[in-house]
């Protein structure tokens, strides 16, 4: 989707989640000094991530907050060169608490991870990027749970991720799982990637080389794996996500430079960005340094070319900072207050 102005859209936490934001907020994004200008507001029960259609001025969002079905919905939002928001459908995601959602098979497909209930729903969009009716759901393993009790007592589906060969892969925070297979496939998922026990898998990032990368909610580790086929993977090594956490740390997102060398981790608990550096003679990257999120609770990030858009949930602040490629070194340059920040998405 290109526009002539560069946007940027924040989706939040709402009273139904705890949170006291009122939905989605557009901005202009100046790429010079990334500074934001408000534009406009879309009221949503807890857009609590938001993805963008490939080609079509659409975005869908997860919308978290329950339904009076006790499934949360997804909403389908077009977007205007102005920032200007507003909501074209909102369907169920037939599953509680969706989290993340991704776009994939050419924009033919939408997908959606219900946390709370574990499940997957396949939606069919249309040429207008509307869900035409057809859908299907992969339901999580329960005979696979992780050993924290608290946090893995059922399959809890964190991400979906669009692959090579129509493939999609579930990163499942409950079982400690990678599941992966065909959307049509009357069989659902053909193929398992077991994690360390207690990795709690939040999310699953392709890199170069063919590597991937996990981040371990639970246990506090960036995870590095080979994807030998298609949605089939090889653990090869962890790190540790911060090194300056003096107490319970939980990571959450890991966004990838241009050059996939550059890695950047949000640590939530620290209130830090770790940047790591893929070396390509080394299997597991190198922490390069580590920046106080100048908040709290920095839930998501978004790098758009030398900028690093930070969502300091708890702080209730976006943060903007400098990213030097060359030394992985942050430099906070503004803050925005916006109410539980929980995810941002440039445009254009």
């Amino acid at each position: 989707m290109n526009t002539a102005v560069q946007l940027l859209v924040t989706g939040c936490y709402t009273e139904e989640m705890g949170g006291h934001g009122s939905g989605l907020t557009s901005y202009r994004r100046d790429p010079a000094d990334g500074s934001l200008t408000p534009l406009g507001a879309l009221a949503l029960p807890s857009p609590s991530y938001v993805v963008r259609h490939p080609t079509l001025p659409l975005l869908y969002t997860a919308n978290e907050a329950d339904a009076v079905d006790g499934a949360g919905t997804v909403s389908v939002v077009g977007v205007a060169t102005d920032g200007s928001l507003r909501e074209l459908a909102r369907v169920s995601s037939r599953g509680g608490w969706p989290c993340h959602l991704a776009v994939g098979e050419g924009g033919r497909r939408l997908a959606v991870a219900n946390y709370r209930s574990g499940s997957v729903l396949f939606l069919d969009l249309d040429e207008a990027g509307l869900p035409s009716g057809g859908a299907r759901t992969w339901e999580g393993d329960a005979k696979a749970l992780g050993p924290q009790a608290d946090r893995q007592d059922g399959p809890h589906a964190h991400m979906v991720v669009p692959g090579p060969d129509a493939r999609w892969t579930v990163v499942d925070l409950g079982t400690d799982q990678l599941r992966s297979g065909v959307a049509d496939s009357d069989d659902g998922p053909d193929a398992v990637t077991a994690l360390p026990a207690g990795t709690g898998p939040r999310q699953l990032v392709r890199g170069a080389d063919g590597l991937a990368y996990v981040v371990g909610e639970l246990d506090a580790r960036l995870h590095v794996l080979r994807e030998t086929e298609p949605g089939r993977f090889t653990w090869l090594g962890a790190v540790a996500a911060s090194t300056t956490a003096t107490a319970t740390n939980y990571p959450a997102h890991l966004s990838v430079g241009a050059d996939r060398g550059l890695l950047l981790l949000s640590n939530r608990g620290a209130d830090t960005v770790s940047v790591f550096r893929a070396v390509p003679s080394e299997e597991l990257p190198r922490l390069i340094g580590e920046f106080a999120c100048e908040g709290a609770w920095p839930r998501h990030l978004e790098l758009v070319g030398e900028h690093l858009y930070v969502c300091d949930e708890r702080s209730d602040t976006l943060v903007v900072f400098a990213v030097d490629a060359t030394s992985g070194t942050l430099t906070a340059l503004h803050r925005c207050a916006t109410p539980s920040p929980t995810c941002a998405l440039a445009i254009g």
